[in-house]
């Protein structure tokens, strides 16, 4: 169980992201930082070194595993240090399934928008050009995007992530 300061610590932060990316477009370092800092202080006290390693592990987890999609352009530099602070705040195991759900979030309120902006169809055709491209040529090069390109339609990540902590935290670790 998420101890209550840490989950109004990890909420709170969590809004400040959302505010500044849809605002900004932009998570600054010193939020992240500092959602870090605390999610390794929280825990240590409360955990004490146990706390210490679940907060360094979950940070590396979580960064760990967007450092690919941010590569390739998927998703923003704030949004993966966003995630790494989540996983400080909340350890590996709850910050998993947080980040998970935040995915499924995102992409379906992509999928909504697309709807909404009558675009799925020539989106799915386009991943699935880039997805074949790759394959065909044994490279990943095809699917690195910008959200700088010309059509392109971007999400403040923030949001389904922050989606995905918020049920998390109310619901609990699904997996625990």
């Amino acid at each position: 169980m998420v101890p209550v300061p840490v989950s109004v610590a990890t909420l709170v932060y969590a809004v400040l992201c959302v505010a500044s990316d849809v605002q900004s477009r932009r998570i600054p370092n010193l939020l992240s930082g500092l959602g870090m800092v605390v999610g390794i202080v929280l825990n240590t006290v409360y955990f004490g070194s146990d706390g210490l390693l679940a907060s360094l592990g979950g940070t590396l987890l979580i960064g760990g595993l967007l450092l690919g999609p941010f590569a390739m352009g998927g998703i923003g530099g704030g949004d993966v240090k966003m995630m790494a602070a989540i996983g400080a705040l909340l350890g590996p195991r709850a910050a998993l399934p947080a980040l998970l759900m935040g995915l499924v979030f995102g992409g379906g309120i992509m999928v909504i928008h697309l709807i909404r902006l009558g675009r799925l169809r020539e989106k799915l055709l386009a991943a699935g050009t880039m997805a074949a491209a790759s394959v065909l040529g044994g490279t990943l090069e095809p699917l690195r995007i910008s959200a700088a390109q010309p059509g392109a339609i971007t999400l403040p990540y923030s949001v389904p992530l922050t989606l995905g902590t918020l049920v998390v935290l109310v619901l609990g670790n699904p997996w625990a």
